[in-house]
């Protein structure tokens, strides 16, 4: 697409959730859940949009950007005008000149997500985020996995 995209917003409310996931290093292991922010906010923008949990960034609570150029690397930038696209069931949304609405659109399905990810983990404690998560997507039906207890060491995003 174009490289005059904006860099991509997370609100500074879930600023903890995001810490705990994507920069501190999961108990007994030496690696994060999610390697990066970008990753992180990739999984929240599905999440939110599988659950159609659309949420604007409140600004007035301060707002944290992660560099668009993160987002060109793999198929992260595919994914935020995957998700435009999905949303608005318009293909005008992939035309130059509309990278801002599809950001904003991605932005707000990764904040509805955050804000799910935020709810899991402070239910549960938080202590063990990826077994966290792998339990809400199992309850959500998103994995199918006979063993009630999966082996989550092998797990990374």
């Amino acid at each position: 697409m174009n490289t005059r995209a904006p860099n991509i917003n997370r609100s500074r409310v879930y600023e903890a959730t995001v810490q705990r996931l994507a920069m501190i290093k999961l108990p007994n292991a030496e690696r994060t859940l999610f390697p990066t922010i970008r990753e992180l906010l990739c999984f929240a923008a599905l999440l939110g949009y599988s659950e159609e949990r659309r949420v604007p960034l409140d600004r007035t609570d301060g707002v944290e950007d992660v560099s668009y150029q993160q987002f060109e690397r793999g198929d992260a930038e595919d994914l935020i005008y995957l998700i435009a696209l999905a949303e608005t069931k318009d293909p005008e949304v992939l035309k130059d000149g509309q990278e801002s609405r599809c950001a904003e659109i991605f932005e707000e399905y990764a904040n509805g997500g955050l804000q799910i990810l935020h709810d899991t983990l402070l239910k549960s404690g938080g202590e063990y985020p990826d077994r966290d998560i792998l339990e809400l997507l199992l309850k959500s039906g998103y994995l199918n996995v006979d063993d009630t207890e999966p082996d989550v060491s092998g797990v990374s995003f």
